[in-house]
């Protein structure tokens, strides 16, 4: 697996309704924030992206099958497919370490719920941001 640099990003960065947003996601799951990325662009070619986080120890990828309007422009199925391939990412991401990729699993040993390897799990300090 080639890792997802900032060339990358770019990528997934075009499709974000305000361009400075962050992808806010520790550096272990941006491969995967591009997978999702893919899988999504691949149906939905012109999706609008409105949020990428980690949200209660999951990805959370937010988008929309394409750019809002008044009135919204896309149908109920369509809605309900792109919730179905994010899905697949959200569950993917609960057992990869967020800090490093490798495997993990929900830590509830701070306030935040993070997913951590044992070794990033002693690296990451409780009340610290993951660091890139």
């Amino acid at each position: 697996m080639v890792a997802a640099g900032e060339g990358a990003m770019s990528e997934v960065r075009r499709h974000f309704r305000d361009p400075s947003v962050e992808i806010d996601v520790g550096p272990g799951w941006l491969e995967l924030v591009l997978e999702c990325h893919r899988a999504v662009a691949a149906e939905f070619p012109e999706y609008e992206l409105l949020a990428v986080k980690q949200k209660w120890a999951s990805l959370a990828f937010q988008a929309f099958p394409r750019p809002w309007r008044l009135g919204g422009n896309w149908t109920d199925a369509e809605s309900e497919r792109l919730d179905e391939v994010i899905e697949v990412f959200a569950r993917r991401s609960e057992t990869v370490c967020e800090r490093c990729g490798a495997d993990g699993s929900e830590r509830a040993s701070r306030p935040v719920l993070l997913v951590l390897c044992d070794r990033c799990e002693s690296r990451v300090r409780e009340g610290r941001r993951i660091s890139r």
